[in-house]
């Protein structure tokens, strides 16, 4: 079975508009055949929308961010925020950079599997609601990477259900990062919030 962490989707193109709420928000966002939730926002990405906090940041990356939901939302509740957005499936990329079109600061915008490793820049927060069907490995790699890529005091924002491994990501934040809170717990879900303290 195809799943959505892949370079080229194999399904054959089939664009609608989806209407998506949350934080108080509404957007209208295209969706495609071949990404991620294309009916609408799954319960994840909506629990980890309403859980963040970004209160004076400057910089936020939405990494796996599919067809931008995450960033068309939060940039309308922050305001200012500069996002960037990274995915490996080319068609959400095509997808995000279009259902942000319209947000100023524009966001940059990447196809990637991960942040590049020659990636310089540094940031506030970055959010994840990790690609669990590619496997442990990706989805640890993604939260190391992401270490790497906040700034000192910076926030890694991850929501995961009890189910599809949550204990030990728990486990894998606290190795990676020198506080890891629980910003939200409930019905199974998980969303972590793990500072990076330190240079």
């Amino acid at each position: 079975m195809e799943h959505y962490f892949q370079g080229d989707p194999s399904a054959p193109s089939e664009e609608r508009v989806v209407r998506v709420q949350a934080r108080g928000v509404t957007v209208a966002l295209w969706t495609d055949r071949g990404v991620f939730s294309k009916a609408g926002l799954d319960e994840g990405t909506r629990r980890l929308i309403e859980s963040v906090d970004l209160t004076g940041a400057a910089s936020a990356l939405d990494l796996g961010c599919g067809y931008g939901p995450v960033t068309a939302i939060l940039a309308r509740v922050y305001p200012g925020v500069q996002w960037w957005m990274i995915d490996v499936n080319r068609r959400a990329v095509e997808l995000a950079r279009r259902n942000t079109a319209d947000l100023v600061p524009q966001p940059v915008v990447l196809q990637h599997d991960g942040i590049p490793p020659d990636f310089e820049f540094q940031f506030d927060h970055v959010l994840l609601n990790p690609p669990i069907r590619a496997g442990k490995a990706t989805v640890f790699r993604l939260y190391e990477e992401a270490r790497r890529a906040l700034k000192p005091g910076g926030k890694l924002w991850v929501v995961i259900q009890k189910k599809h491994g949550a204990p030990s990501t728990e486990v894998k934040l606290r190795e990676l990062f020198e506080r890891v809170d629980v910003a939200h717990r409930k019905a199974g879900y998980f969303v972590f919030c793990a500072v990076r303290e330190s240079p």
